[in-house]
């Protein structure tokens, strides 16, 4: 349980570091504002879904998980860690909530498709990222639902739900692409869904 609360503060700093880093930057293209258009995939095509929509997308998948590692990290903090009741209960909290995220996120990007062909690999690294952390997150769910936390060996079992763990540092150097992009980092600061990540992550940073 230990590594497992210890690999969620490494995912929420990165999350926090990441927008504090190059959430707030300025671009010349912006316009203050805007708001995403309607046209989507269905209208620009596969190749082409609106940078402000899939961007936006990305951080409906994030938002819900990096709050759910803050409300697990707060179990933990005030009891959790010596309490194996609690620490199932918002784990089954925390695996349930942002794995549906995580994987509505990825399907709504596959279905959206790559902003442009030049963002094709990073739209299918993020794809592969949510969609695997996703499913990884329900089946530890799956599996969870069965530990008894008067086992004495619960712990032991715990670390062996869900298969290897996603790398959190995968997904800083998605993020950094995407806000270092110049129409993806634009259409990130002009997301609505992305506009509420970055000032949430920017006050649990402050």
């Amino acid at each position: 349980m230990k590594h497992r609360v210890a690999l969620a503060g490494v995912f929420a700093a990165v999350l926090v570091t990441s927008a504090c880093s190059g959430g707030n930057g300025s671009s010349s293209s912006s316009t203050p504002g805007s708001t995403a258009p309607t046209t989507t995939a269905a209208a620009t095509g596969k190749a082409g879904a609106d940078p402000i929509e899939w961007t936006g997308t990305f951080c409906e998948g994030v938002g819900p998980a990096v709050e759910g590692v803050f409300a697990l990290l707060k179990t933990m903090f005030e009891g959790g860690a010596d309490n194996p009741a609690l620490q199932k209960a918002a784990l089954l909290d925390y695996n349930a909530k942002a794995g549906k995220a995580l994987a509505d996120a990825g399907a709504k990007l596959e279905d959206l498709g790559a902003p442009s062909p030049e963002n094709q690999e990073l739209h299918d690294e993020l794809v592969k990222f949510f969609t695997d952390t996703g499913n990884s997150l329900t089946k530890s769910n799956a599996e969870l639902v069965a530990l008894d936390p008067a086992d004495p060996e619960f712990a032991t079992k715990l670390e062996q739900l869900g298969g290897d763990q996603a790398d959190p540092s995968k997904l800083q150097e998605q993020i950094k692409k995407l806000q270092e992009d110049p129409k993806l980092g634009d259409a990130f600061r002009q997301a609505p869904a992305c506009v509420a990540m970055t000032e949430m992550l920017e006050s649990l940073g402050s």
